[in-house]
């Protein structure tokens, strides 16, 4: 092949004689592909392609990684991350020179997340009669108080010594204006016999307690969670027992600034006491499960035999599962609502009420899109058919997103570091807000950068997204250089060494060309961010109605334009696969190809995408329901609901089906987009398409390919002509 062929491997055919350059667009628009000499498949005479792209990529995480050291080296990142206590002091840390170096933990006081720092968390087992609590020793604002039959010693539970010297005997107001807090028998305990224990009852109603609302709280068996010291089911439930009311809940950690209602604290405290109990069944099968699930069906879908009962089984199965799930909860809450004597709050009653309606719903409708989109769904099942049969000849294709995950997690936990380091270097605001009808007060952390730590933020999430994207373009060109080869093979002899090839292939010449793709989407992505930062502000003043939809209107178009970026990426990333062109060369072409064949594209490229949402949907679901199934049946567990459980189980899992789908959803991509190339190369005979996939094509695009692009052609010449 000749030098200028090196560069040019493609040429067009020429429809009009007198071309005019300055209408070079419209008149690419209509030209056909035409094969390079000797084309024998992907080209195998390679350049690098958008070197420059790739200089600026390295030269970016150079910079990033520069300000990431300086951030290290400046930051404290326990300013941002270690809790904070009732006064603002940060635990863990000596910030404005108050020593809780030694007391890295908050162990929570009251149900307004206020709390005291601690050396670690309570854990009663074997310390108590009931391993659980100690109704006679208190955690106060002003250290430990203990009743005369406190079970555990005045040491056990470590307090920073600071606390007893803000203190007084009594509740007092000191000079300036802060609230000190000490408590005494008639305070916490409700009673002034120091001889006699009181009743729990009145402990509880006593202005120190509060009902969970006041400056001291019972000792109860905790467990770490975030450095905060949450109280277990158990002991939660041990305290109610005591006390005699249902409503008491284990402290929350939520945001100091929002000033929830009793209801929605308990809600968002039993979900982080559910998820840290079940921590470990939802790693298992969020993860675990799952994957072996995908592979299941994975391996299902790769036979051409089974793929259809699979497909129309999947359906059913995930209509006939939603269905059973709403049916289920409806009839659970329906039990729960007429007992005298609920298990559960009311508040999870109409919460479950509410997801059985939108179970049903949900299922209603797959249903009547099932049965409406029939012929729709069967043409689909032949697309998923034709891009696996690339995987089953190249299994390996199924470990590239492996690979993407591991790389994506290596660069995340390393710009998290940086990340964090950076938000510390902000000036540290304490602001404190009165709760309504109380004498507390809450505290909470307010940050304020530099222009210059604002700009290095800005350029750290540009750095994430660039390098997110990356690494799915390095992914998807990977996927498009082995199909693209498969294809383009005529006996299809290919395996998994074709795969690694691509690997090579693609580090070796194209890396630039996939620094180029990803820039320009997290250019769109970062203004994106920008446009919801001013969102945010506007949303803060009153009678900004125009700004609001001005702002949604800008949003909105630029999520338009970042779904057709990814859009024409891939298919850039195929003509590059097949071309070895550089990435505006490869999207222009790629672009008027699919402009020119819009009927093919159309009618079977984006049918697919159904049926692979379908299985994200099948994996997931009985991933959640077979750990449902176990949690329920086989394990001892103490949640106060498993619906946070499951629903993550099902996020995790649906998060790792999506990881296999993609290779499919990309396979077929690339082979119909070789299919319309082919076609055009080869004057509409498909040379390299067999004759399966060549006759169901024609037989389902709603136009001869062919036949338009020559129409489309004759239109143009005379035009041109004229």
């Amino acid at each position: 092949m000749s030098s200028h062929n090196n560069h040019h491997h493609y040429r067009y055919k020429e429809t009009i004689d007198d071309y005019n350059g300055d209408s070079r667009d419209d008149h690419e628009a209509h030209e056909l592909l035409k094969a390079p000499v000797d084309f024998d498949g992907p080209t195998r005479d390679r350049y690098c392609t958008d070197v420059l792209c790739l200089f600026f990529i390295v030269l970016a995480w150079v910079i990033m990684t520069g300000l990431g050291v300086y951030a290290v080296q400046n930051g404290d990142y326990r300013h941002v991350l270690f809790p904070l206590d009732y006064q603002g002091n940060i635990c863990g840390t000596d910030y404005n020179g108050v020593e809780m170096v030694d007391y890295p933990y908050l162990l929570y006081v009251n149900f307004y997340t206020g709390g005291v720092c601690a050396a670690e968390c309570p854990q009663l087992a074997g310390e108590t009669a009931d391993s659980l609590t100690d109704m006679q020793t208190l955690v106060t604002y002003g250290g430990i108080f203990q009743g005369p039959d406190a079970q555990l010693s005045e040491d056990f539970v470590q307090l920073s010594p600071h606390y007893q010297s803000m203190v007084t005997n009594t509740t007092t107001i000191d000079d300036n204006n802060n609230l000190n807090f000490q408590c005494t028998m008639e305070t916490c305990f409700g009673s002034d016999d120091t001889n006699n224990s009181s009743d729990p009852r009145q402990s509880w109603t006593s202005p120190g307690v509060n009902q969970g609302f006041g400056m001291a709280y019972y000792v109860g068996d905790t467990y770490p969670l975030f450095q905060r010291c949450f109280l277990t089911k158990e002991a939660d439930d041990q305290i109610a027992a005591y006390i005699g009311d249902d409503a008491v809940s284990s402290f929350p950690w939520t945001p100091a600034s929002s000033f929830f209602t009793e209801s929605s604290q308990q809600f968002f405290t039993n979900l982080y006491g559910d998820l840290w109990e079940a921590r470990w069944y939802i790693l298992g099968f969020g993860f675990g499960a799952s994957l072996f699930v995908s592979l299941i069906y994975m391996a299902l879908l790769r036979i051409p035999c089974l793929l259809t009962g699979v497909v129309w089984g999947s359906i059913a199965l995930v209509i006939s599962l939603f269905g059973f799930v709403g049916y289920y909860a409806y009839t659970t809450a329906t039990e729960w609502s007429q007992l005298d004597k609920p298990p559960v709050r009311s508040d999870q009653i109409s919460y479950t009420f509410y997801a059985s309606y939108i179970c049903m719903g949900i299922s209603l409708v797959m249903l009547l899109f099932a049965i409406c989109l029939r012929s729709s769904i069967q043409l689909a099942i032949t697309c998923v058919q034709h891009g696996g049969a690339a995987i089953n000849a190249m299994v390996m294709l199924l470990f590239v997103p492996f690979s993407q995950v591991c790389g994506f997690l290596a660069f995340w936990i390393v710009w998290m570091w940086f990340g964090i380091h950076l938000a510390s270097l902000g000036s540290i605001e304490m602001k404190t807000y009165p709760i309504p009808g109380s004498d507390l007060e809450v505290t909470i952390r307010v940050y304020s950068y530099d222009d210059f730590t604002e700009y290095c933020g800005w350029y750290m999430l540009f750095c994430f997204f660039w390098t997110a994207g990356f690494i799915g373009a390095f992914g998807n060109m990977i996927v498009s250089m082995a199909v693209s080869t498969w294809y383009f093979t005529i006996d299809r002899q290919v395996s998994s060494f074709t795969v690694v090839n691509s690997i090579f292939t693609t580090s070796r010449y194209h890396l630039g060309t996939c620094a180029y793709g990803s820039l320009l989407v997290a250019i769109v992505q970062l203004i994106r961010a920008i446009i919801t930062r001013f969102q945010k502000r506007v949303a803060q003043l009153t009678n900004q109605n125009i700004a609001r939809c001005l702002f949604c209107f800008c949003q909105c178009c630029l999520c338009c334009v970042e779904k057709c970026l990814k859009f024409i990426n891939k298919n850039a990333y195929v003509q590059c696969a097949i071309f070895g062109t550089p990435f505006c060369e490869s999207g222009r072409k790629a672009f008027f190809l699919i402009l020119r064949n819009a009927s093919t594209v159309g009618a079977l490229g984006m049918v697919s995408g159904g049926v692979l949402w379908i299985g994200k949907v099948v994996i997931s679901t009985l991933t959640t329901t077979i750990a449902y199934y176990v949690m329920t049946s086989y394990m001892e567990l103490s949640l106060h609901s498993f619906a946070a459980p499951c629903l993550t189980i099902f996020i995790l899992s649906y998060i790792v089906a999506g990881m296999f789908m993609s290779v499919f959803e990309l396979s077929i991509l690339t082979v119909f987009h070789c299919y319309i190339a082919d076609q055009e190369m080869f004057d509409g005979r498909a040379r390299y398409a067999d004759g399966s996939l060549k006759d169901w094509i024609d037989k389902n695009s709603t136009a001869s390919t062919v036949e338009s692009n020559d129409r489309s052609s004759s239109v143009a010449i005379s035009t041109y002509k004229r």
